[in-house]
């Protein structure tokens, strides 16, 4: 399954391995989701994990991101129009 995972769900599944979105960043780490990102999606994980409040072990976070950019689904949205 492809999905987008929201920043806010694997900020917590990071803090929380245990929960919900802890199982579904599990899903994501095993390969049985498929994550599709683009460049602002992986900056934006990569800024929000590493923030020092959250105390992230900054070697996992760029395993899993470095994971998301090996085997999940590099996508280009289209232009917002101009209105």
């Amino acid at each position: 399954m492809k999905v987008v995972l929201d920043t806010n769900v694997l900020v917590s599944g990071f803090l929380n391995p245990y929960g919900p979105p802890g199982s579904i960043v599990g899903l994501a780490a095993s390969g049985d989701l498929t994550l599709c990102y683009d460049a602002r999606i992986l900056a934006e994980y990569r800024e929000v994990l590493l923030r020092p409040k959250f105390e992230l072990d900054v070697q996992a976070v760029e395993d899993f991101l470095a994971q998301v950019e090996a085997e999940g689904t590099a996508v280009t949205a289209a232009p917002l129009p101009h209105h």
